[in-house]
């Protein structure tokens, strides 16, 4: 266990900018600037809270190390909370609403306890970050059962652990078993008995496995009965238990399976269970009015508390083409000029009690009436609410939400209200409070948004960085930007720090993309030129200065089609209404390019491939396509599909390489025993397309020599700038054979290392596979070395120290000093995630991460870890060379009026420059810093650390302290927040100043230079 008490809980309104110098081992005092006058009186004063503060250590930060190398080093997030991570449930506390917990797909958990105003997290430090289903007590709300694991069955889910539970509001919890399970759809806790619960485990996603079916403990949790199992194929999706009779229950089993190239969402395993002998025996539910099709997939279940004998079900009826997949409701592929394909898209046929659809019984399950088709997208969503005083109001989830108030005959969508509903699509969960129905709660792709008016008008809140990035960049402004692609939220930039002492805030974050939004880069020599993509391969360049994006994704020659009987061409959109273009496998139509706003729209054009390809020639792209500019030229654009595409003109126009995948049609395999070419329900959802390129990098050292990675397990390079490629696949032994490949990492210290990761949980393998080559992939050897369990997702090597690299999982960040021959934790700061991008600023050494679930952190200046060699160690004592000091100036502009608490704010770096050394041993004696300017006259004196290992103390460029007396070091790498503020307007003259260390009888000296602020 856990246990929070030990440091502050995460709050939401960070203010920075104190005046403090970061607190280690020594005590801290305040600084002031040179020609500031006191009092006796205000010296008296601020000598006794100075001696204060020195009593109270900052914050422990969460995952805090105790490695002597690298616990000085501490993340700090820089948000943005401006867009929300999926919401996969919330729990209220009934009693007192103003307490609410929220489960996010790949965030962990937030508690609120004041109505939303504030948040914390409370489930940083536990193994994995995705919530399943929350379910607190009735008769304690402060006893938590947390299933972990989404079960929401997208490519991109991620997995849980197991079953957690707090008995004291979630401050703090324990593991209780289920770890197998790996993905939970409901967790039910006995009305009077907190030591029964229910889980209805769904099971694995990406392969078949005994931990699912319908779980009871009476014992709190010490011990579990799998009361209802199927087979290895099914598990539970939902659970409800009658409201007055907690013997009886409802559950819906779901026999589903996604394998890397589609998804089969259902089958002959998928139904609805009844006991009345609270699990004892179970009785599954047929005819009387259910479907009778022998393809069933997600069922969702509601009971309604004011009338038991009532319950609704919606239900995922026959095959279907899975959203954005092209794919007919037949199992066919979308050939040319058919349209879109995929279904649960609206109810505009009339209402047919053969498809799928919304039933409801008024007799306790025993007999069901078809109300009507409303199920939108059932795989993904599948929620159906009730509402608690009136049984005819009846709420269901999906792209929009929708509300129903004649027992589901009919539905009206959120977003049709005058206001237009929520902040964004995509509804997951929804909580209605049983004493006062006009008070919802829903949770989707955004965030969290609150209703006080049964859904007419509603508040955002967008007070948590929970953003799902999967692709990262930086430019080269001062302080730099960070952009990134999001799950569902399109494309965002945002600064690293900000020249105010209000920190970040989310109005500094801007919009450069829509979609699903994926990789983006920045050119480097005019940072109002950038690049992003959304899904499949749907890329633009936009230019900040004009404001005008212009599609650039490679496309052949191709002709309008006729839109298909009946239907007008489809207009770019608002929202999930325009479905995922639909990118072709081998014999199906061309896709056009698209532009920033969508990719509605049907038309012809010339392409952009140089020669023109074959008439008939398709492109495929993976759902997050790779793109990159050259190292060496960034007008060189490299973007992968099934081939290599080359721009050398920003992306205008492009040359193709031949296929470099092993071209492996969606259709060819079978998936949990049906065949390929079959129907199956939601089929291949979100899979337009396999056998594509899913990495690329360029060697930073060497032009013209090119890796790519595909998602069927090819690893190629080309040592020609893509003219002719080798696949060196079959030398990399001890890897599964068509495992998808992560990362291909060139090595900027020799042109034959080449670093590559595969990930192969999509064939339910979650052992992290890491190697190198030396020789341009004729050899390879694994450098996975003491990694514990969980997927690699990238690997990232330092671009000054080779010995450094990083690595990131999907549970946590890993550093070696030692080239791969061990790892150790790198997460002081950082909580629980799953890490997609790593990368290093090229110019300020920042480590910056790019999580897929609580945004973006940074690690301020790493320089000591890339100066990091044997030589360090073999001496007592060892100064590092310091980095650059900026004297940040006070932009004006920046101040806002944000105020009060119910604000995001992100803290600044610590200002000035860290100053940091290495001691082989804990010094007996004082350590002293001493900087003196160009002429040998003493600037500043402070007191390091002692302890053993690295040590940092902040220098925040002031050339005296405020008492005129010796300033203390400190730790630094807090992330600012208590430490030396960002804006230093009284800094010392720009030049170069001499740093000095006195420790054990000897000096060391190195220099640092301090430049002026030049933004204006």
């Amino acid at each position: 266990m856990v246990d929070m008490d030990g440091y502050a809980r995460v709050r939401l309104l960070v203010w920075v900018g104190l005046g403090v110098l970061a607190l280690g081992a020594g005590p801290g005092m305040l600084a002031r600037q040179q020609g500031q006058q006191q009092t006796p009186q205000q010296t008296q004063t601020q000598t006794q809270a100075q001696a204060q503060e020195a009593q109270s250590p900052p914050p422990r930060p969460v995952n805090e190390s105790d490695d002597p190398l690298l616990k000085r080093f501490v993340w700090r997030s820089i948000g943005p909370a401006v867009m929300g991570g999926r919401v996969d449930d919330i729990a209220v506390d009934e009693s007192n609403p103003s307490v609410i917990y929220v489960g996010y797909a790949t965030g962990g958990i937030w508690k609120t306890s004041n109505n939303g105003t504030t948040w914390s997290p409370i489930f940083d430090e536990y193994p994995v970050s995705s919530i399943g289903d929350i379910d607190l007590a009735p008769s304690n709300p402060n006893i938590i059962y947390v299933g972990t694991g989404e079960a929401n069955n997208r490519q991109s889910s991620s997995f849980g652990g197991g079953i957690y539970k707090s008995t004291d509001g979630g401050r703090k919890f324990e593991y209780v078993g289920l770890k197998e399970t790996q993905s939970i759809g409901k967790v039910v806790v006995h009305p009077k008995d907190p030591n029964i619960v229910y889980v209805a485990a769904a099971g694995h996603l990406f392969g078949p496995n005994p931990e699912r079916g319908v779980y009871k403990t009476t014992d709190g949790g010490k011990t579990w009965t799998n009361t209802k199992f199927i087979d290895n194929d099914t598990g539970f999706i939902d659970l409800v238990m009658h409201p007055t009779d907690p013997n009886t229950l409802f559950a819906a089993s779901y026999q589903r399976r996604r394998q890397p190239w589609g998804f089969n969402g259902g089958g002959p395993g998928s139904g609805i269970w009844r006991t009345s002998d609270a699990g004892k025996t179970w009785t599954r539910v047929t005819g009387n009015g259910l479907p009778a099709n022998a393809v069933i997939g997600r069922i969702g279940l509601g009971y309604s508390r004011s009338k038991p004998h009532i319950i609704y079900a919606q239900i995922e009826v026959g095959p279907s083409g899975g959203t954005g997949a092209g794919v007919n409701d037949d199992g066919t592929l979308v050939q040319p000029g058919q349209g879109r394909g995929g279904g649960g898209r609206g109810q505009a046929a009339p209402p047919d009690p053969t498809k799928s659809g919304v039933w409801r019984s008024d007799d306790g399950g025993k007999s069901w009436k078809f109300m009507s088709n409303n199920n939108n997208r059932p795989m993904y969503y599948s929620n159906i609410r009730v509402d608690a005083t009136n049984p005819d109001i009846v709420y269901t989830t999906g792209a929009s939400a929708y509300k129903s108030v004649d027992g589901g005959k009919t539905f009206r969508a959120f977003d049709e209200a005058p206001r237009g509903g929520p902040s964004h699509s995509d509804h997951h969960a929804l909580w209605i409070n049983p004493r006062n129905s006009q008070h919802l709660v829903i949770g989707n792709d955004g965030g969290l948004d609150v209703s006080y008016d049964q859904g007419e008008t509603w508040e955002e809140l967008s007070l948590s960085p929970l953003g799902q990035f999967y692709a990262i960049s930086v430019d080269m402004r001062k302080p730099y930007y960070v952009c990134g692609g999001l799950q569902d939220n399109g494309s965002w930039c945002g600064p690293s720090a900000v020249r105010t002492a209000a920190g970040i805030v989310n109005t500094d974050w801007y919009r450069i993309g829509g979609g699903d939004g994926f990789y983006t880069a920045n050119d480097p020599r005019d940072w109002t030129v950038g690049y992003s993509e959304s899904q499949d391969g749907n890329t633009n360049r936009y230019d900040l200065r004009t404001g005008q994006t212009r599609s650039i994704r490679p496309s052949p020659p191709f002709a309008a089609p006729p839109p298909p009987p009946g239907e007008e061409a489809a207009p770019a959109g608002r929202g999930a209404a325009p479905q995922p273009g639909v990118t072709p496998q081998p014999g199906a139509a061309p896709t056009p390019p698209a532009t920033a706003g969508g990719r509605g729209g049907r038309g012809a054009g010339p392409g952009n491939i140089v020669p023109p390809p074959p008439p008939g020639t398709n492109y495929r792209f993976f759902w997050s396509t790779p793109f990159m500019l050259s190292h060496h030229d960034p007008s060189t654009v490299y973007l992968g599909g099934d081939r290599l595409f080359k721009s050398t003109t920003r992306g205008d126009t492009w040359t193709a390489s031949p296929d470099l995948t092993r071209n492996i049609g969606r259709n060819d395999r079978p998936i949990m025993g049906v065949e390929g070419t079959a129907p199956m329900a939601s089929k291949h959802d979100g899979a337009a397309s396999y056998s594509n390129i899913v990495t690329i990098g360029e060697s930073p050292l060497v032009p013209g020599i090119v890796w790519v990675g595909t998602n069927d397990g090819n690893v190629q390079v080309s040592r020609d700038g893509t003219a002719t490629w080798k696949n060196v696949t079959e030398n990399i032994k001890g890897v599964p054979s068509e495992t998808h490949v992560s990362r291909v990492e060139p090595s900027a210290f020799d042109p034959g290392t080449c670093y590559v990761s595969f990930d192969a949980h999509r064939s339910d393998d979650h052992k992290p596979y890491v190697f190198v080559t030396r020789d341009f992939g004729q050899s390879w050897n694994s450098i996975a070395a003491n990694l514990p369990e969980g997927n690699v997702n990238v690997i990232k090597e330092d671009s000054r120290n080779r010995s450094l690299l990083y690595l990131g999982t999907e549970y946590a960040l890993y550093i070696s000093l030692t080239g791969g021959k061990d790892w150790k934790r790198f997460m002081s700061g950082l909580p629980s995630v799953r890490i997609d991008d790593i990368l290093v600023h090229p110019r300020d050494n920042d480590l910056i991460v790019g999580t897929h679930g609580r945004s973006i952190y940074i690690i301020d200046d790493i320089t000591p870890l890339q100066q990091w060699s044997d030589a360090v160690t073999a001496n007592d004592a060892h100064l590092f060379e310091v980095r650059k000091a900026t004297a940040w100036a006070n932009d004006i502009m920046k101040a806002n009026g944000l105020g009060a608490d119910k604000h995001f704010r992100a803290v600044n770096p610590q200002g000035g420059t860290a100053i940091s050394y290495y001691l082989k041993a804990a010094a007996t004696g004082d350590v002293k810093i001493t900087i003196t300017d160009s002429t040998g006259r003493v600037i500043r004196e402070m007191d390091g650390a002692k302890e053993t290992g690295l040590n940092r103390v902040q220098w925040n460029l002031a050339p005296t302290t405020l008492l005129g007396g010796r300033g203390f070091g400190g730790r630094g790498g807090r992330g600012g927040g208590r430490g030396v503020p960002f804006v230093t307007p009284n800094a010392v003259d720009p030049g170069t100043y001499v740093v000095k260390l006195a420790v054990g009888g000897k000096e060391l000296t190195t220099t640092v230079q301090v430049e002026a602020d030049d933004f204006r």
